[in-house]
């Protein structure tokens, strides 16, 4: 799929569909995957899928950090297999940081064969905790990376280790971990580390303290905005020229990106 110039786009139908297969097919060719489960609205998926193939996407995506100037390190973003945008898709990457300072964000590709390019500079703080839940997100995201490795190249003892550390440090299951409950006083005699439990209390202190402050906007690209074009929507078709389907790609992993700490630092402590 990867040699041949060729989109392979897939409606995978049902609970008993060969996802494991489609998926990494769908990825490798540059196309998009549409998944309908027995329970789900056929009639929206199929409209979302001819909202993507009737519009024009982003092709040859690039995504760079620029932190000329700042006095910090942005490093492990997860932007393998990152080719193809799609109307209505969203971009969301998982990353670390060290440090604070300013950084330059450009998103750069091809529409219809004319090079574009999306910018904006926002700064990372050196501690955000509104929103503690994100280092669960990332390792939930890193362990399914992981796992379809192993769903497409079979088994590999690195790659189940890793699903293994990550799962057994942010509490998170997996078809290689399990959870065992027992009384507080036994985890006092076998001096068994309750770092889930911690993780779980920071992260209750943090939506206790968002429930009390009125709703806010979670860009951080307010001064120099990425996008200034509407979000895509199925009832305006649009003219199809321009940053089709971009808006709003990127706001999310912004906030999401701004809120996670390293997870060196936390295995240091």
């Amino acid at each position: 799929m990867k040699k041949k110039d060729v989109r392979l786009f897939t409606a995978i139908m049902g609970n008993s569909a060969n996802v494991p297969l489609l998926e990494p097919m769908t990825n490798a060719s540059g196309g998009f995957a549409v998944n309908v489960s027995n329970s789900d609205d056929i009639v929206g998926a199929l409209l979302q899928a001819t909202s993507k193939v009737t519009h024009e996407a982003l092709h040859g995506l690039t995504l760079n950090f620029d932190t000329s100037g700042s006095a910090f390190r942005i490093d492990d973003i997860r932007r393998k297999d990152i080719a193809t945008l799609y109307r209505g898709q969203q971009l969301i990457l998982f990353g670390h940081y060290w440090g604070q300072g300013e950084a330059t964000l450009r998103l750069s590709g091809e529409i219809s064969g004319n090079p574009v390019s999306y910018e904006t500079r926002f700064a990372f703080p050196e501690t955000a905790g509104l929103n503690p839940e994100i280092e669960r997100l990332w390792a939930y995201a890193e362990i399914e990376r992981e796992m379809a490795k192993l769903a497409v190249f079979g088994p590999d003892a690195d790659v189940k280790t890793s699903i293994i550390d990550t799962s057994k440090e942010f509490g998170i299951l997996t078809p290689y971990t399990s959870m065992l409950v027992v009384r507080d006083a036994r985890f006092e005699e076998l001096a068994i580390d309750r770092s889930n439990r911690d993780r779980l209390a920071t992260e209750a202190k943090a939506q206790n303290a968002r429930s009390t402050q009125p709703v806010r906007s979670v860009r951080v690209d307010n001064p120099k905005p990425m996008f200034t074009a509407p979000q895509p929507n199925h009832s305006s078709g649009g003219s199809g020229s321009g940053a089709v389907g971009l808006p709003g790609l990127i706001l999310a992993f912004l906030a999401l990106f701004v809120g996670l700490r390293a997870r060196r630092i936390q295995l240091a402590k």
